[in-house]
């Protein structure tokens, strides 16, 4: 007999439905950008966020919405104005369940899930600092995962 109520898995759901630093861009094609930042950094990180959708010619301010969370923020994506018209979801170091995502993500493998492609990244922070150390195997795999993702 199993000693239990429920035989199945109840997951919780982040109950803040609005990022703290607010929501960027204004996502005309569907793509979503999450990435956390100090909020020293955050300009340093959108930045550098541009140059790389830019290289895959996507405009971050026009195409994409994108968010910073602060460190240890959780969010209902399911929650946020818009969310099913998601296409693309990229989550920069940020793990699924802090969206309330409950589904399996390997870095730089796209998931699909219902109409959305979901994808798991190093942080923008590690690229960024690899980059700028001279390395590219991190921003090397996010370069392929874009040329597959956007056709380039």
């Amino acid at each position: 007999m199993n000693s239990t109520f429920f035989d199945f898995h109840l997951f919780p759901v982040p109950e803040q439905a609005q990022p703290k630093n607010g929501i960027s861009g204004a996502g005309n094609q569907g793509i979503w950008v999450w990435y956390e930042a100090e909020a020293a950094q955050q300009a340093e990180m959108e930045g550098f966020l541009a140059k790389v959708f830019g290289a895959a010619k996507i405009d971050l301010a026009q195409q994409a919405k994108h968010i910073c969370l602060t460190k240890e923020e959780s969010i209902s994506f399911s929650r946020l104005e818009g969310h099913k018209t998601a296409k693309f979801v990229f989550l920069f170091g940020i793990s699924g369940r802090r969206l309330g995502l409950h589904f399996q993500l390997h870095p730089y493998q796209p998931v699909h899930f219902g109409s959305t492609t979901f994808i798991l990244t190093d942080s923008i922070a590690a690229i960024f600092e690899e980059r700028q150390a001279g390395g590219k195997e991190k921003s090397g795999q996010l370069w392929r995962t874009l040329k597959a993702c956007f056709h380039v």
